[in-house]
């Protein structure tokens, strides 16, 4: 760095290659703890549904028409209802042109709505 450089990051001003290595990454925290009392309102901000029957995915999936991201639990669910709402979710992204992503393992899915990115 010279002098210029010098009075430029003085008057605030920084290269695009120092200020790119500043950048912190974050991480996301959506790992669940293992003990089934413990149920999160929200992870990151998007909020956490846990529905125990199909009528209540339904129900929660109503968010991603309104064009807002959730998360959904299937945790909680029993073997069968689990599959047919993950099959639901699956059926209703692809309908609306929106994404999926599973967080956990057939446990944990983050739906955003089109247009919606998750910063990584």
């Amino acid at each position: 760095m010279g002098f210029m450089g010098g009075i430029f990051k003085a008057l605030g001003f920084e290269s695009e290659s120092n200020s790119k290595r500043r950048r912190k990454k974050t991480k996301a925290s959506y790992k669940l703890k293992n003990d089934k009392n413990v149920r999160p309102n929200q992870i990151d901000g998007v909020p956490v549904y846990y529905p125990e029957t199909l009528e209540q995915t339904k129900e929660f999936l109503e968010f991603l028409k309104g064009n807002r991201a959730i998360i959904i639990s299937v945790a909680y669910c029993d073997g069968e209802t689990a599959m047919r709402s993950y099959d639901y979710a699956c059926g209703l992204t692809n309908g609306l042109n929106a994404k999926m992503i599973e967080l956990e393992t057939k446990k944990l899915y983050l739906l955003l709505p089109e247009g919606m990115e998750v910063e990584e």
